[in-house]
C-alpha cells in the first residue's frame, strides 16, 4: 500500500460501510461498538502495518508493536502524509 490514495480508500471505506449499515437499521448499536472496535483494534493494525511494511519503515516481525499504544503516533508522518 505505497499509494497515499489506496490507502486512505482502505481506512475510510469500512467506516462508511459500517455507518451505513447502522443508518438503515441492519444492525443496532451493539453491533456498531463491535464492529467500531474490530475496526479500530484489528483491521487498522493490519492496514497501518501494511503499509509500514510495504514502505520498509518496519520489518515484517513488528508488525504487532503497532498494537502498543503510541506507535502509530510514532510513525504519522510517513503513515498519513508521505
Amino acid at each position: 500500500m505505497k499509494n497515499l490514495k489506496i490507502y486512505y480508500l482502505a481506512i475510510i471505506v469500512p467506516l462508511i460501510i459500517i455507518f451505513i449499515f447502522y443508518k438503515f437499521q441492519i444492525f443496532d448499536s451493539t453491533y456498531l461498538s463491535v464492529l467500531f472496535l474490530i475496526y479500530a483494534i484489528i483491521y487498522r493494525t493490519y492496514t497501518d502495518s501494511k503499509r509500514l511494511i510495504d514502505k520498509k519503515i518496519i520489518p515484517k516481525k513488528d508488525f504487532w508493536k503497532l498494537l502498543i499504544p503510541g506507535t502509530r503516533i510514532e510513525h504519522f508522518r510517513e503513515l498519513y502524509i508521505k
